[in-house]
Formats: structure tokens, C-alpha cells, sequence
């Protein structure tokens, strides 16, 4: 009878031993078919940086080792000898290099970064050897100060003149402590650039010495007109603004000056004030 039962038992257990049997081949087959899953984009990277290389490997041969781009004709175009040479010494682009070797709008950022007196560069590749490199100068409006050699052009931007500004009318009651070479500037010496440049325009054609901006509600313009040295103290809607609207009030304040000097009785006043839009006093 014992015998019996455990040959029973066995028949029982053989069933169990089976299952875990099954199980363990199809956790194991599970497993393979995951591992194989994310082998495919592993495979796809792998493949694809592998191209990438070649690529880049098959590039660098084709254009950027090869003798055949060569730069044999390196123009630069300024206005003058000294801007020539700053743009060659600024870019570090020479006859010998590869045409290919340099990013172009690396190269001029960081030349109009470092180089204030630069309005625009343009560098432009010919294929197979030439360079061509344009550079426009920035242009003075005015010396900021009686003294130094610190400048600004029509957009506001400071500037070292080479000359020192001579000849510039200047621009005082402005505060130079903080003033660098490459910096915009803002507030009221915008509205004294603004008076710079349109009395030297066609239309008016009066000559601007000084532009005293030490008070902030008015502009005080000394200029020579008719053979004499004038004073003019301006305001004007929209005065220290860059639109549009702004430049026709300043530009019609300027006029109105121009006809009272270029009067009977204003042939002899030396002094006005035009602080009152439509009026003027004089004396």
C-alpha cells in the first residue's frame, strides 16, 4: 500500500516539475525577443552616426583638404588703406587657407563685435579661390564732449574718430563717465543728434557747432547762419524719439528758425527761442 501512494505522489509532482519547465523557456524566449527589440535602434545610432562620419570624413576630403579650394584671390573693399588692413587683421582670412575653413557669420560676428567703427561686413566665397570682404565705415556726426576723441554717428553709436573728430560740431551737458566705444546711445543726446544732422541736411543747410543738452526739457543750438553765430533754444513733440512723426515736428521747428533768420528782422537777432511750438521770440 505504501508503495502504492508514493508512486501516486510522484504522478502528481511529475505534472508541477513540467509547468515551471515551460515557464522558464518562455521567460527566457521573452527575454531574447526584448533584447533583440532594442537592439534594432541601438543598430539604427549606431548605423546612423557611422554615416554621419563618413559623410563629414568624405566632405572633409572633397572640399575642405583639397588643394582645389584653395584661396588664391582675397579682395578686401573699404574706403580706406587702414580699413583694409583692420578687416584682414579682424577676420585672420588670408590667401593659402582653404576656402571652406572658416564660418563665415562666426568670422563677422566677431568682427562687428570688436570693432565699433564698422557699420557693416558683408564676406561672400567664390568658388573655387576668391574671397571678396566689403566694409562700410561707420560715419561721425558729432564729438561727444569739447574733449577726447570719443564720436557717434546718425544711429547713435561711439566710436573712436582717427582724427579725433576735428571739425565735428560737439555735443556737451552730457554726462561721459560711463561712455565706451560700441555702446547706443539713448535719452536726450538722441534728440542733439537728431538737430546735428538735419541742420546739416540740403534743406537747411545751417552749420551746427554745439548742441548743449544740460537741461533736460531743452535743446540749446549753437550754430553759424547768414555770416553770424546764433543761438536756439528748441523743443519739439516727440523730441529724443526715432519715428517718423518725430522727425517731421523736429524738422518743421527747424524750418520755421531758418525763415525768422532768413527775415528782414531776423537777419540781425543772434538769439531765439522756439521752445513754444508756432512761436518764437528773439533777441
Amino acid at each position: 500500500m505504501n508503495g502504492t501512494r508514493k508512486k501516486r505522489r510522484r504522478k502528481k509532482q511529475a505534472p508541477v516539475l513540467r509547468v515551471s519547465a515551460r515557464r522558464r523557456k518562455k521567460s527566457n524566449a521573452r527575454t531574447l525577443r526584448l533584447l533583440g527589440l532594442a537592439a534594432v535602434p541601438v543598430t539604427v545610432i549606431v548605423g546612423v552616426f557611422l554615416l554621419w562620419l563618413g559623410t563629414c570624413e568624405l566632405g572633409a576630403f572633397l572640399y575642405t583638404r583639397s588643394e582645389a579650394f584653395t584661396i588664391r584671390h582675397l579682395e578686401v573693399r573699404a574706403a580706406s588703406a587702414r580699413t583694409r588692413a583692420l578687416a584682414r587683421d579682424y577676420t585672420q582670412i588670408a590667401e593659402g587657407q582653404n576656402i571652406f575653413e572658416f564660418d563665415i557669420r562666426a568670422v563677422r560676428d566677431f568682427v562687428m563685435a570688436n570693432s565699433p567703427n564698422f557699420q557693416s561686413m558683408t564676406i561672400t566665397r567664390y568658388l573655387p579661390d576668391t574671397v571678396i570682404i566689403e566694409v562700410v565705415d561707420r560715419t561721425p556726426l558729432a564729438r561727444i564732449g569739447r574733449r577726447g576723441d570719443m564720436v557717434a554717428d546718425s544711429e547713435g553709436y561711439v566710436f573712436i574718430s582717427r582724427s579725433g573728430g576735428r571739425g565735428l560740431p560737439t555735443i556737451s551737458g552730457y554726462d561721459s563717465a560711463g561712455l565706451e566705444p560700441g555702446m547706443q546711445l539713448e535719452g536726450p543726446i538722441v534728440a542733439a543728434l537728431q538737430v546735428v544732422e538735419a541742420c546739416e541736411g540740403p534743406l537747411l543747410e545751417m552749420r551746427p557747432v554745439d548742441v548743449d543738452i544740460s537741461d533736460p526739457e531743452q535743446i540749446e543750438l549753437k550754430m553759424e547762419y547768414g555770416e553770424r553765430t546764433r543761438e536756439v533754444k528748441l523743443t519739439w513733440r516727440g523730441m529724443g524719439q526715432r519715428s517718423p512723426a518725430a522727425h517731421k515736428q523736429l524738422m518743421a521747428t527747424l524750418t520755421f528758425v531758418k525763415q525768422a533768420f532768413d527775415s528782414s528782422k531776423g537777419r540781425r537777432l543772434s538769439k531765439l527761442d522756439a521752445t513754444i511750438e508756432g512761436r518764437l521770440y528773439g533777441r
